[in-house]
């Protein structure tokens, strides 16, 4: 080497470092994808519109996306649903290895935080009317008792707790009412495959702003029944943004008065915790149910038959606190 003419050891040395500059800008910078579209049409764009590839990547921001909106912003306004969207998109470029380039068309196939607004209330519609009883009918009677029922369940937010009353001495199990959990189950985790098992970073504990969503989701699906009659009423941003703020606040100050007693992010454990439970056995009975059919069809036998403002008063407060220090954590009294 020592025979190399200084020029030559120059060259060598400047094509060295040209050659590990590319390597970093390579890796620095990967190479960006642009979606192919193989299918034109009017209206909306689908996901089944576009290449292999790309709808694989799509499906990743969405599931991560609609994830993310739950735990972080369950009523963002347009800033923070683009800057949740850029960190989906971040993630999925991180869990497929394809930096795929963003488009509106693209975007559009992304959805809103609209989409499981209405999921949730769709889900809730049945579950309020047979947990709290309201009746379908044009009898003056059942209209009153129904217009009765909602104030009754508004008031004081009579709805989360496990035991209501008009009088709040009388309230117990704040936050444990059974449509609480019964929700949160139905709507991440249904099975072991259902967002709040799969992305579990998210969901545990279970996000505040997530159960400040399902309680005023719970209040949206009363709300239709203030006449008597159900009414169809948009659970929308526009609409219940502030009855949201107003159940975070609550959750906030009831959060502080017991934080001697960890009492809120106990409650948001367990709810995750049965949640998952819950996610497990529903995935294990489904594999029992499968394997009965399939010993069935294959034995001979015949197939089987298959916003008013939100507050945390002192009483509330003192009612949990002595829960806790009776010892009944997370649990209630039928517990």
């Amino acid at each position: 080497m020592l025979l190399i003419g200084d020029h030559n050891r120059d060259g060598v040395a400047h094509t060295t470092k040209q050659h590990c500059k590319s390597s970093k800008e390579d890796v620095l910078e990967p190479i960006v994808v642009k979606a192919q579209k193989l299918v034109e049409h009017e209206g909306h764009p689908h996901t089944q519109d576009y290449d292999d590839m790309t709808q694989e990547f799509v499906m990743t921001v969405i599931s991560d996306y609609h994830a993310c909106l739950c735990a972080k912003g369950p009523m963002p306004d347009h800033t923070m649903e683009t800057s949740l969207l850029d960190a989906s998109w971040a993630q999925a470029h991180k869990v497929t290895g394809v930096n795929l380039a963003c488009s509106p068309q693209l975007a559009k196939l992304i959805g809103n935080s609209f989409f499981f607004h209405g999921q949730l209330k769709t889900k809730l519609h049945p579950l309020v009317k047979a947990m709290f009883g309201f009746h379908s009918s044009q009898s003056k009677n059942v209209i009153k008792k129904n217009q009765a029922l909602v104030e009754g369940l508004k008031e004081g937010t009579n709805f989360a707790f496990k035991h209501m009353s008009a009088d709040e001495d009388g309230q117990w199990g704040f936050l444990k009412a059974p449509l609480i959990q019964k929700i949160i189950n139905t709507m991440w985790f249904a099975n072991k495959h259902d967002d709040g098992v799969v992305f579990h970073d998210y969901f545990k504990p279970f996000p505040l702003l997530a159960l400040a969503l399902v309680l005023v989701a719970i209040e949206c699906c009363i709300d239709e029944w203030v006449t008597g009659t159900q009414t169809d009423i948009p659970f929308t941003i526009q609409e219940y943004h502030g009855a949201y703020k107003s159940h975070l606040k609550c959750l906030h100050v009831f959060k502080d008065a017991t934080k001697q007693y960890n009492a809120l992010p106990g409650i948001c454990a367990r709810l995750y915790e049965v949640g998952w439970c819950v996610s497990q056995l529903c995935y294990l009975l489904m594999i029992i149910i499968k394997s009965l059919m399939y010993h069935s069809i294959h034995s001979g036998a015949g197939p089987l038959s298959a916003p008013a403002k939100v507050t945390v008063s002192a009483c509330i407060i003192a009612t949990a606190i002595k829960e806790y220090e009776d010892g009944m954590t997370t649990k209630d009294k039928s517990d």
